[in-house]
């Protein structure tokens, strides 16, 4: 992510993304969360 942003490649930035997204689920869903409690907990550090 951090290359393809570097190299202001926004396709590969947003298929590194997707990979990154997709194995935070994963393992959010392996522990018994899930993304709406990351949200949540985000949110809180902002009130």
């Amino acid at each position: 992510m951090a290359l393809a942003a570097m190299k202001h490649d926004n396709n590969e930035l947003t298929n590194e993304s997707a990979d990154l997204l997709y194995h935070l689920v994963v393992l959010l869903q392996r522990q018994g969360l899930e993304l709406t409690d990351v949200v949540a907990c985000l949110q809180g550090r902002h009130k």
